[in-house]
């Protein structure tokens, strides 16, 4: 499938970093324009054998579908025979080397970008496998559920509807032969998913809970010292309203000191504000127990930290590798360091919308979790698309 990139141009709501947790938005005119490897800042010196590792990973699932399927974007037409050629030729390099792996993604892409008047700009942070401690059983202790899916909640799909007018899914339940929203967060925390949801384990902190949602996935560790692993299995389709924002407008933290660190610590020293704050955040993330260890993506393969990027899956297909140019903050200190890195696009986040948006996946522990709740940076990146598609 060809994608002539100049005439991909539409309008549409570009973002424009304009704090840490949200964006101003404008209308501009957009489209994606062929650029070339040279014009990527440190790609001369990346590097870049663990970029092709993490795509392998992606490969092994184009690898596993039929040709025909789609593979793509809402905005970026591809299939999965688009992908397979690049694929197996990836897969049958074994002794990986930095220089071995630029020469395969140039051979095989092309970079683009999303483009105005200049290149399109946007906002780039970070995720990690939070630890969260919690029991199969209700006690005082460990009194938040951490719910599956629920048996009420339907989702339909404007895909299979194709001659109505619906845009957008819909998240709902079924009251009195009705299709009505489903319930919003400060509901489900009333008791209202009460035997219509199954509670996976109880956990200790609402606020851990909230962070659980917002990662994705994460471990909870059991008093036995067992470890389950829970990743994303579907969400109520209301809003998401970042706590940041909420604090922000409260007056009790600026735009500039917003970070994961301060909205904890702001919460843990007014328990009694915790409920009401977090509630003004209507979306509500559902889980599921995964037989695996690892981090696991939006893509069913497992995570590379640093590599992986969560992306707005509307603008960026599954599998595509990325070429990243932001910084990140150092673990220990206020320190600011230069992030020029080819990321595969193989994770999504209910937070992460725009065709500039990204969250890296850091990994696990101390370190991890300090460089993700600090990460807030603007930056840019290129796309890489199979040569053949590109026009």
């Amino acid at each position: 499938m060809k994608i002539k990139l100049l005439a991909l141009s539409i309008v549409v709501l570009i973002a424009s970093v304009a704090g840490p947790f949200w964006f101003k938005q404008q209308e501009l005119p957009v489209h994606l324009k062929k650029s070339s490897f040279k014009k990527l800042p440190g790609w001369a010196t990346s590097d870049a054998s663990t970029s092709l590792l993490a795509f392998q990973k992606s490969c092994k699932t184009f690898l596993k579908q039929d040709p025909e399927n789609k593979a793509g974007s809402l905005e970026i037409p591809l299939q999965v025979k688009d992908w397979q050629p690049a694929c197996r030729e990836a897969m049958k390099i074994h002794s990986v080397s930095d220089k071995k792996a630029r020469d395969f993604f140039q051979k095989w892409f092309t970079p683009v970008e999303f483009y105005t008047h200049q290149s399109v700009k946007g906002l780039f942070t970070g995720y990690y496998l939070p630890l969260l401690h919690g029991s199969y059983v209700k006690t005082k202790e460990f009194n938040v559920p951490i719910y599956g899916m629920p048996e009420n909640m339907i989702t339909i799909n404007p895909n299979d509807f194709p001659n109505s007018a619906l845009t957008h899914k819909i998240v709902g339940r079924i009251e009195k032969g009705k299709v009505v929203p489903f319930y919003n967060r400060a509901a489900i925390n009333k008791g209202a998913l009460r035997h219509q949801a199954p509670v996976l384990v109880w956990v200790n902190s609402h606020i851990d809970r909230l962070f659980l949602e917002i990662q994705g996935s994460g471990v909870v560790k059991l008093p036995n010292g067992e470890k389950l692993y829970l990743g994303y299995e579907a969400e109520n389709g209301a809003t998401y309203t970042p706590i940041g924002k909420v604090l922000v407008n409260r007056g009790v933290l600026t735009k500039e000191k917003a970070s994961m660190q301060s909205i904890r610590a702001y919460l843990e020293a007014h328990p009694d504000k915790i409920e009401s704050i977090i509630n003004e955040n209507s979306s509500f993330v559902f889980f599921r127990v995964l037989q695996h260890s690892a981090a696991m993506g939006a893509q069913g393969i497992e995570l590379t930290a640093g590599y992986s990027l969560a992306v707005d899956r509307k603008w960026i297909p599954l599998g595509t590798p990325l070429w990243l140019s932001t910084t990140h903050p150092d673990a220990e200190s206020d320190e600011q360091h230069l992030l020029q890195r080819l990321m595969i696009a193989q994770d999504t986040g209910g937070a992460i919308r725009g065709q500039v948006r990204g969250d890296v996946f850091w990994g696990y522990g101390k370190k991890a979790t300090n460089i993700a709740g600090l990460m807030k940076n603007e930056g840019h990146y290129w796309l890489l698309l199979p040569k053949q598609t590109v026009l």
